[in-house]
């Protein structure tokens, strides 16, 4: 059987469960978070057989969404509180390709990510004032500009 004809069937049973489980009263508040994560579980089955890291890339960040998703549902947690962990799994999804693919913009891509969240987290948890969370944001913004542009400038420049 080709591969091509065995996601197209694990697709439409995918489906088909979603829409099974939306009869179901308990998953009805949370349809969003699985149809990501049923969605999730086709891309990650593509990728694990055509080998694609974009594929794993979006695979994984509608999985963690999802199952985030789930979490922060079921815990009753507002989005305002957890905004950050959004942010978060853009990093980690970036992580998972890195280790599976050795793509190292995917690394910068989680550093970045990481750093972002580092200081929500401390000007959240109120160890910076309003100012100084700027002017951190700002810094940060600012490095990864000047290292974006010499990387584009080593690229772009002829032997």
């Amino acid at each position: 059987m080709k591969v091509n004809i065995l996601l197209k069937i694990v697709d439409g049973l995918l489906i088909g469960l979603y829409v099974a489980l939306m009869f179901m009263p308990a998953f009805q508040k949370i349809w969003f978070s699985t149809a990501l994560v049923l969605v999730a579980i086709m891309l990650l089955l593509a990728s694990a057989f055509f080998v694609q890291d974009s594929k794993l890339w979006l695979g994984s960040l509608l999985m963690l969404s999802g199952v985030f998703g789930v979490y922060k549902q079921f815990y009753g947690f507002n989005l305002f509180n957890v905004y950050p962990v959004y942010i978060f799994i853009f990093g980690l999804a970036s992580l998972i390709v890195f280790v599976i693919f050795r793509q190292n913009i995917h690394l910068k891509v989680f550093v970045i990510c990481s750093l972002e969240v580092l200081l929500l987290g401390i000007y959240k948890f109120a160890y910076v004032n309003l100012w100084e969370f700027v002017f951190l944001q700002v810094a940060l913004v600012l490095f990864v500009l000047t290292n974006m542009a010499k990387r584009a400038n080593i690229n772009t420049r002829s032997n």
